[in-house]
């Protein structure tokens, strides 16, 4: 199945996976969590469910303007550019068949929506600095 792996620290790049659950693990080297909220399904991505405990980080979700003016669990409103999510380990992206429930080939345009989000050079490092700033913010 062609996916699209987001290694930590490297720009995104099309792959081949097995169709499969092993596959999907593979790719993300553990038991995968699903992250499909990033793109609303279109694609879907996963990541290594223990990847905030055993993996380096990868990459930041800021909010889009999609996002803004929702509200946060805390009743806070969700600005353009806030940070959502700090993704951990290796990403990987593929298709999903809302019909079927099934993953399928990741499209042109998925991969296009992908490289926009994740494919340039700020957004390489966007998991390591959030990270080092919520440490810092800590201390």
């Amino acid at each position: 199945m062609k996916a699209m792996l987001i290694p930590v620290a490297e720009m995104p790049r099309v792959i081949e996976i097995d169709n499969s659950l092993k596959g999907l693990q593979d790719a993300v080297g553990g038991y995968i969590e699903p992250c499909s909220w990033v793109f609303d399904n279109k694609p879907a991505i996963y990541v290594n469910e223990e990847g905030k405990f055993t993996c380096s980080p990868n990459r930041a979700v800021y909010a889009t303007a999609e996002d803004e003016g929702a509200i946060r669990w805390d009743g806070s409103t969700i600005k353009r550019g806030d940070l959502l999510e700090i993704l951990f380990g290796d990403i990987v992206c593929v298709g999903f068949n809302p019909d079927t429930d099934e993953e399928r080939d990741i499209t042109d345009e998925e991969i296009e929506a992908v490289m926009t989000r994740f494919g340039t050079d700020e957004s390489i490092g966007s998991g390591l600095r959030e990270t080092i700033k919520i440490i810092n913010n800590r201390a």
